[in-house]
């Protein structure tokens, strides 16, 4: 005999309806129903918390499907909720009128929506330059005041002030157990690969001083985010889940490009491109450097997970550090022997900087290394403005 779960969720909140459904067959493939020895019986269930108590059982109720059978369960708002050792679980029982007991368990488990509610491990946040963005702050409570005051994080100037309860002020909403209060940013208030600081003052009570909570915004392009792609080819090809703690956010790979391309500047000869100006010749240089640093980051979390365990007939050793280590010091070399060649390449070809160059006129003048090239009307009254032309004066 067999049983097979179908439409059944693995997560259910307090105070929503759980619905069980199973099916009973004599055979593996599903085509013969089980019918219950005794009606009044079969199929019985029973519904467990976590410290194995019974809190509801009976009998399921019969579908139009022959075989199976459902079960609604209303959570309690008080249910205790599940942990990572401990699971509700319905257990379900049924005896066939061909003398085969079966006897099917499922785990499940009761949540809080405070603990659902949809959260970030984001500590940075981007927006597409040139659209709205809608900041969010999400509070357990409603307070006595939030203040939200965006500011210019290059020029310290402020660009906007929102407060909770005005018109026109913060939007507060209600997400489960949860309080959030947004603000739309204005496109027109934000440039091209800009920086701004969101800086949310929660005062609880009237009397109570303010609490602060810091979020950093970028306004990044379209070819960032396509330079983004091509980080996360190089730097995470096992595409670890979003939203766990070794995994890369995008935000993330964002402030890694930016320290990138200051290390990319920081090599001589030095330069001072902008964020997403950098020449498409240094691309690559922008991507190593950019992997490299997060590696970096990537390190410093293996080092604190890595452990070492020896027993007496079993060693566990857990160390990618050194592995990453390596792999970030093969970059290093590539982009230390290469990227000044390739900036000094890129800087002759683009600035109006020039040498100037000539040969001896006869063989007798071989030894002769100062020729005369031009001469200028105004004599040494212009010879600054010349030089300044030539590079050889700034």
């Amino acid at each position: 005999m067999s049983t097979t779960k179908t439409e059944n969720h693995r997560i259910y909140l307090r105070g929503e309806t759980a619905h069980f459904v199973v099916n009973f067959f004599e055979d593996a493939a599903g085509t013969i129903p089980a019918i219950p020895l005794d009606v009044s019986l079969y199929p019985a269930y029973e519904i467990f918390d976590i410290n194995n108590n019974v809190v509801q059982s009976g009998l399921g109720s019969p579908e139009v499907s022959p075989g199976r059978y459902k079960v609604d369960f209303i959570v309690p708002p008080g249910a205790p909720l599940s942990n990572d050792l401990q699971r509700w679980r319905i257990e379900w029982t049924l005896v066939s009128t061909s003398n085969r007991q079966v006897d099917y368990v499922e785990d499940f488990d009761i949540k809080d929506t405070v603990i659902t509610a949809s959260e970030t491990r984001e500590q940075k946040f981007i927006t597409l330059a040139g659209e709205d963005y809608r900041a969010m702050l999400r509070l357990p409570e409603v307070p006595h005041q939030v203040r939200l005051n965006i500011f210019n994080a290059a020029s310290n100037v402020k660009l906007a002030t929102a407060v909770s309860g005005v018109t026109n002020g913060l939007q507060e909403a209600t997400d489960g157990d949860s309080i959030v209060y947004h603000y739309t940013f204005p496109a027109s208030a934000s440039g091209l690969n800009c920086f701004f600081s969101l800086i949310w003052g929660v005062q609880n009570t009237p009397i109570e001083p303010q609490s602060f909570h810091y979020q950093s915004l970028t306004a990044v392009t379209p070819s960032v985010l396509h330079f983004i792609t091509c980080l996360r080819m190089l730097v995470d090809k096992l595409q670890k889940r979003l939203g766990t703690v070794q995994a890369y956010e995008d935000s993330d790979l964002v402030e890694y490009a930016i320290r990138g391309q200051e290390l990319v500047n920081s090599v001589y000869p030095t330069t001072f491109y902008g964020f997403g100006t950098l020449p498409q010749g240094l691309t690559v240089y922008h991507i190593l450097f950019s992997a490299w640093y997060a590696l970096q980051a990537q390190r410093i979390l293996n080092v604190e997970l890595g452990f070492n365990f020896s027993g007496q007939t079993t060693t566990l050793d857990f160390d990618q550090a050194s592995g990453l280590a390596d792999i970030a010091s093969s970059w290093n070399d590539f982009i230390q022997t290469n990227l000044a060649a390739a900036k000094q390449g890129i800087i002759r070809a683009t600035s109006p900087i020039g040498t100037v160059a000539g040969r001896q006129y006869r063989y007798n003048s071989y030894n002769n290394f100062t020729y005369k090239i031009a001469s200028y009307p105004q004599g040494a009254n212009n010879i600054i403005g010349q030089l300044q032309t030539l590079g050889l004066l700034f």
